[in-house]
């Protein structure tokens, strides 16, 4: 995804895809869409060095050899896969529409892989360990779809939870030969198996695009919405602002003496017709400047990101506002991407010795190659997104003719992105409703 977003392109009503018109690729139609993605697309990808344009080619390749007795789900695959030997996050391919999903949801936590939502008839798998797909251990599991996975470790991590609920996925990394799939998984101290078929519809906020918005499976769904999955968060009266419906900025005071503010945001783009740079304005003017908090929380842990320019002023401004005495807690986490990072990049390089990042490693490194565009294969349909500018926001850099120009005029230097404080939630907290990182910011607020 890349950082900067045309409104056009975030407005656009959604075309059918070829599974919902039922049209199946010819073997030589996935080949003329490999010349595309070969010709057209990776030269315009300038994250790629020699030896993963050597790992793209055999990619290539190898489709090309198999095209013949190939699904249109491992054609998809095999896309995503070339676009991964990049090593690089924001080149990646949008394959989801292809792809089929398990009645599961599920997200690893410090603790393993949990199932935190299912449709109506896998209720009881709610709150499961899941053991093993098949004969491979999770773990194992992990390590055979990180191919297909275009990023840094955590990256993968993060959008693994989405690709591991994929039959098709869990079909080309071996774990099943056809349409079902066996699970081993643990509850309440027993162990158990349960077969899985697709899933006739998806959940709720699930998009159907694994590389999109995978930690809206954290998120309940509302109790009105259509077709709702029950999710292991419905027992809880009470659960972190966190874990609210999708907001590009919305604040709370977590204190009654208002000193603590909490700013969250799920986008770095405006969710409606008013600029997300006023909406912040706002909450500098009014909530910051205004009423001095002592402490300014800022949840950036479930933004994917979105266009920069819509949060340097924000970012440059935060942390010199706050009193002398006080803190800007930045939480992030896997899902922190691209713009979000960016973000949580310029308030720590404006930091005045008073910003703490607290969480997870984000979902990419300081240094990075993202913007470009889709190109779309005319066959498929599948678009891939290649990138074409550099950018380095722990370093820095000076030259505008080797990194993208808002880095050089903005961007921080000599930073650490790592989280000052480190913390991966277990499932007991998350099921229980707490939210170890949010707790120890406010308890860092005392």
């Amino acid at each position: 995804m890349a950082i900067v977003l045309s409104m056009a392109m975030a407005l656009a009503l959604p075309l059918p895809t070829r599974a919902e018109q039922n049209v199946r690729l010819t073997p030589d139609q996935m080949r003329e869409d490999l010349v595309v993605l070969r010709d057209t697309w990776l030269p315009r990808d300038k994250s790629f060095d020699d030896a993963k344009k050597r790992d793209f080619d055999r990619v290539i390749e190898a489709t090309f050899a198999n095209a013949d007795t190939m699904s249109e789900a491992d054609f998809a695959l095999a896309i995503q896969k070339a676009a991964a030997t990049s090593g690089n996050g924001h080149t990646t391919a949008a394959i989801g529409a292809l792809l089929r999903a398990l009645p599961i949801r599920a997200w690893w936590f410090a603790d393993g892989l949990y199932v935190v939502s299912t449709d109506e008839a896998h209720r009881a798998l709610l709150g499961a360990r899941i053991e093993k797909f098949g004969a491979l251990s999770s773990a194992e599991a992990l390590v055979r779809v990180t191919p297909f996975i275009s990023g840094t470790g955590t990256r993968v991590r993060y959008l693994s939870a989405a690709f591991l609920t994929s039959p098709d996925v869990l079909k080309a990394i071996g774990v099943s030969s056809g349409d079902s799939v066996t699970l081993t998984v643990s509850k309440d101290d027993r162990t158990s198996e349960a077969t899985l078929a697709p899933a006739a519809s998806r959940a709720p906020g699930d998009e159907g695009q694994p590389t999109k918005r995978v930690y809206s499976i954290l998120v309940p769904a509302a109790q009105d919405s259509p077709n709702r999955w029950p999710h292991v968060l419905d027992t809880v009266d009470t659960h972190s602002p966190a874990y609210a419906a999708r907001a590009d900025v919305e604040q709370h005071w977590l204190a009654s003496d208002q000193q603590v503010l909490y700013i969250r945001s799920n986008s770095i783009n405006s969710l409606d017709d008013r600029s997300l740079q006023l909406k912040l304005g706002d909450v500098v003017a009014n909530s910051v400047v205004a009423k001095r908090p002592r402490v300014v929380i800022v949840d950036l842990r479930f933004n994917n990101g979105g266009d920069l320019f819509n949060t340097i002023l924000f970012s440059q401004a935060l942390p010199k506002l706050v009193p002398s005495d006080g803190r800007v807690m930045v939480l992030v986490g896997r899902a922190t991407f691209s713009a979000a990072l960016v973000t949580a990049a310029m308030l720590k390089g404006a930091s005045q010795g008073n910003v703490v990042l607290i969480g997870e490693p984000m979902g990419d490194e300081g240094r990075f190659w993202a913007e470009g565009d889709d190109i779309t294969l005319p066959n498929s349909g599948i678009k891939v997104h290649y990138s074409d500018a550099f950018e380095d926001y722990e370093n820095g850099c000076l030259d505008p003719e080797k990194c993208y120009w808002p880095t050089v005029a903005f961007g921080p230097r000599g930073i650490s992105l790592k989280p000052d404080i480190l913390i991966d939630p277990t499932f007991a907290d998350y099921a229980a409703g707490r939210d170890p990182v949010l707790e120890k910011a406010l308890d860092l607020a005392k």
